[in-house]
């Protein structure tokens, strides 16, 4: 998520919009490159700690925040602890409160507990968005956005990251990157290994991102695990097949990546996966075809090129940054601040 929100703070900078990001961690030990993202891209960035969920030190550095902003000022939420905190502030400040759901994570009971409270305080905001109409009936629809050639200039070179891995000119790398978790579709993989193996010899699997299944996606043998990574443009340039094999989806941030590194996405038609352009969509669960589809992407020069060329095109036109600011100036300004 603070991919997403980090792309939409710059387009709404570059379209004249004073954007200002309040980020929080609740671990106080963790170094995150979040920050610094935020602010090579220009905006104004102010970062807190907050071990509980209502942590009030975290509460009273957004209601400064607002008010320094003055009359006017949006608070534009995401994510379950933001919106908790939001609903407490812009009741303070009187600032009009903007949520945005990318989705609902839905793999346990303490999931479900917090998805029922997000629901309730939905009530309170002003405006509710979405990141695809699938997630929210009757929210305003805003996808992601990505600004294409600043996230290519991260690539680096291909070549240096595969011969870094120890790859072979004929070995084929598929990637799955993204929350080691059932939504995911990340206990599948061991399937989709299999079926790999069975289908291609030059064929490997790589793996980066982190979450509940982490151990036993770190067990798995032929896999290459690449741990979390900060940088998602080099490690997607590197591979031939990025695989998404997930049961849900708000609107996947790595499928814009994928498109504009300009490498092919192969998943189940979930939520904005379904309908972007941006991937080649297979029956949903049936890992069998996924793979065997992420295998003719990589034998047929003809199908790899028609699906490149979809997915550039679906990114320069739905998804590009001028139209993702004009919709939430628009949304802005039909709700405006108290």
């Amino acid at each position: 998520m603070p991919r997403s929100v980090e792309e939409s703070c710059a387009a709404l900078l570059r379209s004249g919009v004073d954007a200002h990001a309040w980020l929080c961690t609740s671990d106080r030990t963790f170094t995150s490159p979040v920050p610094a993202r935020f602010a090579a891209r220009g905006v104004p960035t102010e970062v807190r700690t907050a071990n509980t969920w209502a942590d009030p030190r975290a509460l009273v550095s957004l209601v400064r925040a607002l008010r320094r902003l003055g009359k006017g000022a949006v608070l534009h939420t995401h994510g379950e602890r933001a919106l908790l905190w939001g609903a407490a502030a812009a009741r303070l400040t009187g600032a009009r409160h903007v949520h945005t759901l990318h989705g609902w994570i839905d793999n346990d009971p303490m999931d479900r507990r917090r998805n029922e409270r997000a629901r309730r305080l939905l009530a309170s905001v002003d405006l509710l968005l979405a990141v695809h109409p699938s997630i929210a009936e009757g929210a305003t629809v805003v996808p992601n956005t990505l600004d294409p050639r600043r996230f290519a200039r991260g690539m680096g070179e291909p070549a240096t990251t595969r011969r870094h891995w120890g790859l072979g000119d004929d070995e084929r790398v598929y990637l799955f990157l993204g929350r080691l978790s059932e939504e995911k579709g990340a206990d599948r993989l061991a399937m989709v290994q299999t079926r790999l193996q069975s289908v291609s010899a030059a064929a490997r699997l790589f793996v980066a991102g982190r979450g509940p299944l982490l151990p036993g996606i770190d067990a798995m043998t032929d896999v290459r695990f690449l741990g979390e990574r900060d940088d998602p443009a080099s490690v997607l340039a590197a591979a031939d097949v990025v695989l998404m094999p997930s049961r849900r989806e708000g609107h996947p941030m790595t499928a814009l990546e994928a498109a504009a590194v300009n490498v092919p996405l192969v998943g189940f038609p979930a939520g904005g996966l379904a309908d972007s352009g941006l991937a080649v969509t297979t029956p949903p669960g049936d890992v069998n075809k996924l793979v065997d589809t992420a295998v003719a992407l990589v034998r047929e020069p003809g199908l790899r090129a028609e699906a490149l060329r979809q997915s550039r095109d679906a990114l320069e036109g739905s998804f590009a940054p001028r139209d993702h600011a004009a919709m939430l100036a628009r949304a802005y300004e039909a709700n405006p601040a108290a």
